[in-house]
């Protein structure tokens, strides 16, 4: 006679022993599948929302670079500009030096004419003058050190980079121009005369353009604290950079194949590793100028970003599911042996899995003691300083002995304003209670005394806050109170 099999003890505990392993293995399967959805959604939102923000930039930057290419092509089609190009050298007390003063004039219309443009040069190949909107320099070499001076360049070097070659449509690297003793960073756009016949090689417009004006359209994208932004031409070469200060970093970057997988009328946006780490990479192609503007993100702190909750909450919904899973199969605890000894030490382990990852910088809204010290001297120094027409970001950290890029964060992150949107506010905010205590001082000496250098950038910048020109604003201040 045959005996059916028996199933003791020890034979219903290893069914049980497969069974909840069995179970933990689809946990684990299907709380890593979660995850990954999560993470790929969220990634995927994130990357959505700053592309729009790239592409914005990019527009702006490829509006600003066309409007110059534009300007300088009027400069060079005018009849006063031309004058001075072909004109030889001015013997003393000729009347010849008429055609210099009508060029100047010109150079001095178009100058104000958009806030990025820093100052204006041309140069005559035929009498060797070099003449911007403030200033005709008549020997060069003997006035480029003392009158004004780019950066590490001699007149020579000078010359050989700015002044001898063949440019058209010339976009040329940020480099920084000393002029009455301040320096500023530039960039340089070069367009060789005449434009019908680049080659004749008569002479040279060269637009200076603000650096700061750069920084405030890509300011937007700094929303990652390591974020790298840089704009180049077709030919590899980087002429803006907001990224570690390091030539061989730059060039790593731009023999990369992002100009492999860009076409001119493209926007493209993939992950690319460049010196180990990966980067989430924007390319905006810039076609007005020829250029492209590169974006690189660290993918970790885009992950970093991404909001903790969003990891925590499926597992624990799993956790809950498989607890009363357990339950209602009376599973008996004993038989978890494959477990470790503590039941909470899978779920502790889990917790710290997720545990959320603490940002590169404390909130906004939490300013600490040192912080608040740093941040009242910030404000005195602005205070005993705004009637300075040259106070610059640079000029600041300097003075603090800090990184101007430093700083440059520090105002955005403690007291939510870029450095220039402060300092204008607090400047048309003295030029308001100057007006309220006194409406009989005089527009240009209110300018003066607020750290404007001219009173016409001044009215502008008090008619957009307030609405009204100073000068409106006196005879509402003069109709409220009944006094003059």
């Amino acid at each position: 006679m045959v005996k059916a099999p028996f199933f003791g003890k020890k034979q219903h505990t290893r069914f049980f022993s497969l069974y909840t392993v069995a179970a933990v293995i689809i946990f684990v399967l299907l709380a890593a599948l979660i995850e990954y959805a999560v993470l790929y959604r969220s990634i995927r939102s994130k990357k959505n929302a700053y592309q729009n923000a790239v592409m914005q930039a990019g527009d702006r930057l490829n509006f600003t670079m066309r409007e110059m290419q534009r300007l300088s092509h009027m400069l060079m089609i005018n009849a006063d500009v031309q004058g001075f190009v072909t004109q030889g050298t001015v013997e003393q007390g000729s009347p010849d030096i008429q055609k210099i003063i009508d060029a100047q004039r010109q150079l001095s219309y178009v100058k104000p004419v958009h806030p990025v443009i820093e100052d204006i040069f041309i140069y005559s190949k035929t009498s060797d003058y070099l003449l911007e909107a403030d200033n005709a320099f008549f020997d060069i070499d003997a006035m480029y050190s003392s009158l004004f001076e780019f950066k590490d360049l001699n007149s020579g070097q000078w010359r050989s980079e700015y002044l001898r070659p063949v440019y058209m449509n010339k976009w040329m690297a940020e480099t920084s121009i000393t002029t009455n003793g301040v320096s500023r960073n530039v960039l340089i756009f070069s367009q060789t005369f005449p434009l019908q016949n680049s080659s004749a090689n008569t002479g040279k417009l060269m637009m200076l353009l603000k650096s700061s004006h750069f920084d405030s359209v890509i300011e937007p994208l700094f929303i990652y604290p390591k974020t790298q932004v840089f704009i180049a031409d077709s030919q590899k070469q980087v002429l803006f950079m907001r990224a570690p200060k390091d030539a061989s970093y730059a060039q790593s970057v731009m023999e990369s194949v992002f100009f492999d997988r860009t076409e001119t009328d493209s926007f493209a946006s993939f992950t690319h590793k460049i010196n180990g780490k990966k980067y989430l990479a924007f390319v905006r192609p810039l076609k007005a100028s020829n250029t492209f503007c590169i974006v690189l993100v660290p993918l970790a702190d885009m992950l970093k970003a991404v909001e903790v909750r969003r990891f925590v909450l499926p597992p624990l919904i799993l956790v809950l599911l498989f607890a009363c899973a357990f339950y209602f199969v009376k599973l008996p605890a004993g038989r978890l042996r494959f477990m470790p000894q503590r039941e909470g030490s899978f779920l502790q382990h889990g917790e710290e899995s997720f545990k959320p990852v603490q940002d590169t910088e404390p909130e906004a809204c939490t300013v600490q003691e040192a912080d608040s010290k740093t941040v009242g001297r910030i404000l005195s120094y602005i205070e005993a300083n705004y009637s300075n027409p040259l106070l610059n970001l640079s000029q600041m950290a300097e003075d603090f002995s800090i990184k101007e890029n430093f700083l440059y964060y520090f105002f955005r992150s403690r007291i939510h304003k870029s450095f220039a949107q402060y300092l204008e506010d607090f400047r048309l905010e003295k030029a308001k209670s100057i007006i309220e205590a006194d409406i009989k001082e005089p527009v240009h000496t209110l300018a003066e005394k607020c750290g404007y250098a001219n009173s016409q950038t001044f009215r502008r910048a008090f008619k957009k806050k307030y609405g009204l020109t100073p000068s409106e604003f006196k005879q509402r201040v003069f109709a409220e109170s009944g006094e003059l």
